[in-house]
């Protein structure tokens, strides 16, 4: 009887074996790729939330400067009220928050919102708020002046 002693190529166990271990390091890599496939859409989203706040304050600013309407209709929190859901965007929610500031507080909170500030000071603190469930809140801030 011959017996083969010089083995060349792979048993059917080491191979099973090595199919065994590739399959588990397989999972391995694949749960990393999910994972951050998951959170692919945060940034997106972010973008949208940062859009929306900026299209917002947009329309303040704009309103400020527009002649026929001014300091006194664009400090006037009633102008503005909040959407919930935002129109076109079912899952984000803004807001926006008038505050009258005097040159005292311009870095602080600002006092309670007044129907206008018109009367009351020269400076407004607007305050857009846009909420999504995903990633929480954006916030910008800005100071309208009647001058």
């Amino acid at each position: 009887m011959n017996i083969l002693k010089n083995h060349n190529g792979f048993s059917l166990i080491e191979t099973i074996i090595v199919i065994v271990i590739i399959g588990i390091a397989a999972i391995g890599v694949l749960s990393v790729f999910i994972t951050g496939m998951k959170g692919a859409a945060d940034p997106l989203i972010t973008i949208q939330v940062i859009e929306l706040a900026q299209e917002k304050m947009d329309i303040v600013i704009g309103d400020r400067q527009n002649t026929a309407r001014g300091y006194s209709y664009a400090t006037t929190p009633a102008n503005y009220p909040a959407e919930s859901p935002i129109s076109g965007f079912a899952n984000f929610n803004r807001s926006i928050a008038i505050a009258c500031v005097t040159t005292a507080d311009f870095n602080a909170a600002g006092s309670a919102p007044a129907p206008s500030c018109v009367g009351v000071t020269n400076y407004a603190r607007v305050t857009v708020t846009v909420t999504h469930a995903v990633i929480g809140s954006v916030t910008t801030v800005t100071l309208l002046t009647n001058y």
